[in-house]
């Protein structure tokens, strides 16, 4: 029987010793299950999993603590790289959103508002947000830039951060500058390919390959993306998937980097990155159907967004997430994989070069 307490959002002062070192922070939502708790600051984002009881840091948690949201069903943009590919549905529904919500709250710190399109441009993105906060999740999302207005950045101020996609056109670095003008934290994320490797491993040298485009100093972090050749990707394989010297070149940088800025990377990426003893404490690999899951328009629950088989619906049962991310037959495939072999992908995309 899991049991599970949950305490309502007070900040509170965080002094533990972890590995001959004291941990302080602060935090103002604090989960305690059998064989883990967690401590999580909403306003900071710090995060810190530890197991108790005499367990080990958890491999799986009773429920994601990072949960993607698609919540936009088609997109206007029509990029020649897009994993989502060319699928039309319609967008998310509040309802379902908000059913999702009241599932996990007690247990999930973030969102990750995503799907086909700008989550910005969803008609209910500010009914959205504010649901999140009132339930103490903080929201992100990424977006391309293109038309965001004063109003989706004014209800933006409540979010955690707001990734810009690295479009290298006029309006990427215009929404990037007025994010970080009305004082939200702006994250660029870079899709690392084959095409734009050059600029990234620029970027990790000290430089700053966007010049006067991009005030790095202002800016959050660079996160960087591993191409994967889906959707309407797949006819980019050849083009697109970075070369094994490439991915040696971002590992070797990428662990001593220059950058003017902080840096990150998906899961996908850190699969390809040899981490030193001291990071590996503070790095962790792929976190899908473990940590975190991906739930479509629909309304269906994937361990990642790039798998799009075996899927299981919701419905309005308070229970259901909970019981597919326990029982379901992929989510239990990912976690043995993943068991096997952290560095792997369990769906698929283990380059051969």
């Amino acid at each position: 029987m899991i049991q599970q307490s949950y305490t309502l959002p007070t900040m509170k002062i965080l002094q533990i010793k972890e590995n001959n070192n004291y941990v302080i922070s602060k935090y103002d939502k604090y989960v305690k299950a059998e064989n883990y708790e967690m401590y999580f600051n909403t306003k900071s984002g710090f995060e810190l999993i530890r197991g108790i009881n005499g367990n080990d840091d958890p491999f799986i948690l009773e429920l994601p603590s990072l949960l993607d949201i698609g919540i936009m069903g088609h997109c206007k943009n029509h990029c020649e790289f897009c994993y989502q590919g060319s699928t039309h549905e319609d967008h998310m529904t509040l309802d379902i959103f908000k059913n999702i919500i009241d599932q996990v709250f007690h247990h999930t710190n973030q969102v990750a508002l995503g799907g086909r399109g700008d989550p910005n441009h969803h008609p209910q993105f500010k009914e959205i947000i504010e649901y999140c906060i009132k339930n103490s999740i903080v929201p992100n999302y990424t977006t391309s830039g293109i038309d965001l207005s004063d109003e989706q950045i004014e209800i933006s101020k409540q979010c955690g951060a707001v990734a810009v996609s690295d479009y290298g056109k006029p309006f990427t670095y215009n929404s990037i500058k007025r994010l970080q003008d009305a004082g939200i934290k702006t994250n660029i994320h870079y899709l690392f390919s084959r095409k734009s490797a050059h600029n990234a491993l620029t970027f990790l040298h000290g430089h700053n390959p966007w010049r006067e485009n991009v005030d790095l100093e202002k800016l959050n972090a660079v996160v960087f993306l591993l191409f994967k050749p889906q959707g309407r990707g797949v006819t980019l394989s050849h083009s697109h998937i970075p070369s094994e010297d490439q991915l040696k070149m971002f590992s070797n940088l990428a662990v001593k980097n220059k950058a003017q800025t902080k840096i990150g990377m998906d899961s996908c990426m850190v699969n390809h990155i040899k981490i030193p003893k001291p990071l590996e404490n503070f790095m962790t690999t792929c976190e899908a159907g473990r940590y975190s899951a991906y739930i479509t328009p629909r309304g269906n629950l994937l361990p990642c967004s790039f798998i799009d088989q075996f899927y299981h619906q919701l419905n309005k049962s308070p229970y259901q997430i909970k019981v597919s991310w326990r029982l379901n037959y992929t989510f239990q495939t990912f976690r043995k994989i993943l068991e096997e072999d952290p560095n792997t992908c369990p769906c698929g995309f283990n380059y051969k070069y």
